[in-house]
């Protein structure tokens, strides 16, 4: 197993190295110009300096807050909506046509309408990230325990179990694959919209760092912020993929498929 897994890695490896060295003999024989794609060696040389220096920590450290905050604040309403919703067909009934009105609008169609109700700061990116991780994290949750079997209710309430230990002892556990799934989505959207939110209004952050890369004509600090932003992003759903496996280990496809 450990050999397919190396294996996996290896052959993932090869599209990123030709990209870099088909990169490097563009910029050599300046195909384009230097203004528009710079070569990796200077993206990394860059990297490094921007290490040494403590400004590219400082700028992941507040993205990585922000990301943080508002993914508590979307994940818990939506969790918690989504159970209401899934326990109570009435309140579905109620909420659910003004849920689907709000979630055809777009995302960075709410950007006008927040920075005028809560100004340029954190609130406002806070916020915005919140609403990217609220809708997955609500549809999920209702899927999830809409999906448990009836054959499990009946035997709970066989058993007479309260509408508490309903939840927490049979629907909970048996939704958690589709919570998860909920919760990977909107971990990614909450870290794709801390840059966008960043890219719009921001004074420091990895977003703030790529506009300014580009206001200035420093295309290799913008492909370095392009890159970590990249990289966190794929650490993310590593890590948390890692911990669903850990979890819940029948829900995992078989190796090799």
């Amino acid at each position: 197993m450990k050999k397919s897994k190396l294996q996996t890695i290896s052959l993932g490896l090869v599209l990123p190295v030709l990209l870099l060295i088909g990169l490097e003999v563009v910029c050599r024989y300046e195909i384009f110009p230097p203004q528009i794609v710079v070569p990796p060696h200077l993206v990394l040389a860059t990297f490094i300096d921007l290490i040494h220096t403590g400004e590219l920590q400082a700028n992941l450290r507040i993205s990585i807050i922000r990301v943080f905050f508002g993914f508590v604040l979307g994940t818990t309403s939506g969790f918690t909506l989504g159970t209401a919703m899934a326990l109570s067909p009435r309140v579905e009934r109620i909420v659910s046509p003004l849920l689907s009105g709000l979630s055809q609008v777009p995302l960075f169609g709410w950007i006008p309408l927040m920075i005028l109700w809560f100004g340029i700061g954190e609130t406002f990116k806070i916020v915005f990230i919140s609403i990217g991780a609220f809708f997955p994290m609500l549809i999920n949750t209702l899927e999830g325990i809409n999906g448990v079997p009836k054959s499990y209710i009946e035997v709970a309430r066989a058993f007479e179990f309260s509408p508490a230990k309903l939840l927490g002892k049979v629907l909970l556990p048996a939704a958690v694959p589709s919570l998860f799934t909920g919760i990977k989505l909107a971990l990614g959207m909450s870290w794709m919209l801390v840059i966008g939110a960043e890219l719009v209004a921001a004074g420091e952050g990895v977003g703030y760092m790529i506009v300014w890369g580009r206001q200035l004509f420093q295309m290799d600090l913008v492909f370095v912020g392009i890159l970590v932003v990249g990289f966190i992003g794929y650490t993310m759903f590593v890590v948390i993929n890692t911990l669903e496996a850990s979890l819940i280990p029948w829900h995992q496809r078989p190796s090799g498929k």
